[in-house]
């Protein structure tokens, strides 16, 4: 039913499965580059400031550090990109192939 009200009021389908933190800092190392976190999920990321040659579907390596009261959560993993905005400079990708103690540790954060 949210899924229908979306389309309707912004004329196209709500495609994303859970809710996404905004608000937080962070970065996303894209080969060698590091971009500022715009949101984020269990799931994937959207950084800020992008501009390249990146295209959907690209199979890329990430460094992700989210910055935490006094520590950080951070992680190496393989990403594929989602979603390219380039008049927003707006890269989005998902987490690929981490370590099951990276997936404990997103689990574990958002479980707090």
């Amino acid at each position: 039913m949210i899924k229908n009200l979306l389309d309707k009021l912004f004329g196209k389908k709500e495609i994303r499965r859970e809710g996404r933190e905004f608000g937080v800092t962070g970065t996303v190392e894209i080969r060698g580059v590091g971009y500022s976190l715009d949101n984020w999920s269990s799931s994937g990321y959207a950084v800020k400031g992008y501009d390249g040659p990146l295209l959907r579907g690209d199979h890329i390596d990430i460094h992700f550090r989210l910055e935490l009261d006094g520590s950080a959560l951070e992680f190496d993993c393989k990403s594929i990109i989602v979603r390219i905005e380039p008049d927003k400079e707006i890269l989005a990708g998902v987490f690929v192939e981490m370590s099951p103690e990276t997936r404990v540790l997103i689990a574990n954060y958002f479980d707090s």
